[in-house]
């Protein structure tokens, strides 16, 4: 601790939360025990120490993503994410299997042909399992080849943020081996259905390439396949529109500061071994001349800022005699100098920003934002009432002075959070943020305050710098990253969703070229033609789009963990995804339907 942190004594704290312990579990002993061993020395912790101990208990996780902090989220995106992967695979086999439908129906004659020169059944679902089986294989080496250069792409990817991260993808044997189940169950699944109506034919109606009566119903296998995929297609674009929405409703969100227009620079003077009598007059220094900088409208400082990581924590009591943890509220916790509201862009709502009355030895103060004042006080003005850490009536009581916006501290889909903000002067902290709003481009205002810092010790070393809109990449992360692959499953899943529909309707003017130059002999109108070729896909759009609006109400829950400020539900959304599927639909069928309309009837005739 002397050596990584100087100056901070987190170990002699007994109300410091930020202690991570690493063990190793005893063979024999699971976790529960263990975690059950442990509370049992919290509990005589909380007897022995009511005042900061009571309450608190000891949980076990594993290793790495800060304990069960990024845990949850992570994993919520990594199934949504899955599941998406998931669609976006039986959406392509869903259509393979329908072009493999199409194939079918053309080898009608081929398949009776060797049937009558004795094949058997049997042989000709081997025969077309083989094909089915090595355009897998073609796909699955394909595949391979672009996740190995994506995973090359990937580990060479220079993240927009200060946070060591490994974003390597590791290709391994249960990578391989997953890629080739998924094949496998592809071909058994998708190539069994094609193949098993390749070889159930009529062999007189075959031979003679006129319909089977066991075809002359009104709808087919390629049908239902078609209408899946506009149902997957759907719940796809519904996810990926979701998403991209959600990112631009969070580039306008709240945060309770304004990013633009304003930089920042960080220090933590305790690493360089300042003490809290030198560290204080640096910290009175640095504003001072900072001020005076050209194009300053407002500069201020803070131990850290919302949407980082390292915030300050704790829990707050009304100031009158408790005596139960659940008597108190959890709030996030800043030590701010005068000017830092004005420097970021927080409103105040009530009451007065912090001077520089509030001083070390005045009565300790405060501003808290809304939801502070609403949840200590509900029925009661906050300005002048008091509060204080913790359950500990001995504690010092802190007097509300103002009330500032409500904003986001550490994530952008966090619910309503309390949040106090302190005198600096009055609760010294070495770790500190120079904030500066200013008039002048963030690179050459963010240089200026490198050099004026630089000037008063050139040995401390600076980090968090530059705007503060560029420095909202980290929590701005999760819902970037979710756009990029989602969007690109969206646009994966129109382009299967039209070439399915585009195959289907070709092939039904292809298949009824004959029925079709008959009709126009006959006199049959421009739109009679249309109408036999497209009413049924119009049928299969529509049932397919309810069926996947449908699934998109009851799967899309599963987004709410990478969304911000759009529901699941979003009605405008699936206005947009229901007109962009009637629009690929549309244009998928028009040059099908154009080449329908072409259609000459002397000639179709002609053709056997």
């Amino acid at each position: 601790e002397a050596q990584i942190e100087p100056g901070r004594y987190w170990l002699d704290q007994r109300a410091s939360t930020n202690v991570w312990v690493l063990g190793r579990v005893r063979a024999g002993v699971s976790p529960g025990q263990a975690e059950s061993s442990l509370n049992r020395i919290a509990e005589q912790l909380a007897h022995d120490y009511p005042s900061t101990n009571e309450g608190m208990n000891i949980q076990l996780s594993p290793p790495g993503l800060v304990g069960r902090a990024l845990r949850e989220p992570v994993i919520a995106f990594t199934t949504v994410l899955m599941g998406v992967a998931g669609l976006v695979l039986l959406l392509s086999c869903l259509n393979l299997a329908g072009l493999l439908l199409a194939r079918a129906s053309d080898r009608r004659r081929e398949m009776a042909l060797r049937l009558a020169l004795g094949a058997r059944r049997i042989r000709l679902v081997r025969q077309l399992l083989t094909e089915s089986l090595l355009l897998a294989l073609a796909g699955g080496t394909a595949s391979v080849s672009l996740a190995l250069w994506i995973s090359h792409a990937c580990a060479s990817l220079n993240l927009p943020f200060d946070i060591p991260a490994n974003t390597a993808l590791a290709m391994d044997f249960r990578v391989l081996l997953f890629t080739f189940a998924a094949a496998l169950i592809a071909v058994v699944l998708f190539g069994m259905a094609p193949a098993l109506q390749t070889i159930r034919v009529d062999l007189v109606p075959a031979l003679k390439n006129a319909p089977s009566t066991r075809r002359l119903r009104r709808w087919h296998l390629r049908d239902g396949v078609v209408t899946l995929q506009i149902a997957l297609s759907f719940v796809l674009l519904v996810s990926s529109v979701l998403v991209l929405r959600s990112l631009r409703h969070a580039m306008d969100l709240e945060l309770g500061f304004q990013p633009d227009g304003a930089v920042s620079v960080s220090f933590d003077l305790g690493l360089q071994g300042y003490s809290e009598a030198r560290g204080r007059a640096f910290q009175d220094a640095v504003l001072q001349k900072a001020a005076a900088l050209p194009g300053v409208l407002a500069v201020g400082s803070s131990n850290n800022v919302p949407l980082r990581l390292g915030t300050d924590e704790g829990n707050v009591s009304v100031a009158k005699p408790v005596s139960k943890v659940n008597e108190s509220s959890h709030t996030m916790r800043y030590d701010v100098s005068p000017g830092y509201f004005a420097a970021a862009g927080t409103r105040l709502l009530a009451g007065r920003d912090i001077n520089w009355r509030d001083r070390a030895g005045a009565p300790l103060v405060a501003v808290v934002n809304r939801t502070f004042a609403r949840t200590l006080f509900p029925s009661e003005n906050a300005i002048g009432r008091r509060f204080r850490f913790g359950i500990d009536p001995k504690a010092e009581a802190i007097e509300i002075v103002g009330i500032a916006e409500d904003g986001k501290y550490e994530s952008l889909g966090e619910d309503q959070t309390l949040a106090v903000f302190q005198s600096l002067a009055q609760h010294y902290n070495a770790w500190t943020t120079l904030v500066m709003r200013t008039s002048l481009p963030a690179a050459e205002a963010t240089d200026s305050l490198r050099r004026v810092i630089a000037e008063m010790d050139s040995s401390l070393p600076l980090f968090n710098t530059g705007s503060l809109r560029d420095q909202l990449a980290y929590p701005l992360f999760p819902a970037r990253v979710a756009a990029v692959i989602l969007g690109a499953f969206g646009f994966i899943a129109v382009v299967l969703a039209a070439t399915g529909v585009f195959a289907l309707v070709a092939y039904a003017v292809s298949r009824r070229t004959r029925g079709i130059g008959i009709r126009v002999a006959l006199g049959a109108s421009a739109g009679q033609v249309l109408n036999t070729v497209l009413g049924r896909i119009g049928m299969l759009v529509l049932v397919g789009g309810t069926a996947g609006a449908m699934i998109s109400l009851v799967a899309g829950r599963g987004l709410a963990a990478v969304l911000y400020g759009v529901s699941p539900m979003d009605p405008e959304t699936y206005a947009i995804v229901l007109v962009l599927m009637a629009a690929i639909s549309i244009f998928s069928c028009w040059h099908p339907a154009r080449r329908a309309l072409r259609i000459d009837p002397s000639r179709s005739l002609r053709e056997e």
